[in-house]
């Protein structure tokens, strides 16, 4: 990691540092949610007040693995990717749909 990089990262901890989810990273953030978890090869959201509703993005050897929540259950949906393209666009579309049906 460069300094500059080093650097940045103590400016902004919040700062995702997997720069290709940046662009759901935004959409996550203008949502009120936050990164609880930020790594290269874990990203994790939730929202305060609703802890239990987690965003998760796991970044293995061959495969992009996601973890959404499910609306009025504990658990999660998993499934896996084999690009980041994908991945973003299936989150993207579900954050879209969590968001609308619990703010009905």
């Amino acid at each position: 990691m460069s300094s500059n990089a080093s650097f940045q990262s103590e400016i902004n901890p919040e700062m995702i540092q997997n720069k290709g989810f940046i662009l759901l990273d935004n959409l996550f953030k203008e949502n009120g949610w936050h990164l609880c978890e930020n790594k290269m090869n874990k990203i994790c959201y939730t929202k305060f007040g609703y802890e239990t509703d987690i965003f998760d993005i796991q970044i293995l050897e061959k495969e992009i693995q996601v973890s959404i929540p499910m609306r009025n259950s504990p658990y999660q949906y998993v499934t896996n990717f084999t690009d980041y393209f994908q991945a973003c666009e299936y989150l993207e579309a579900r954050f879209k749909d969590f968001n609308f049906e619990n703010s009905i």
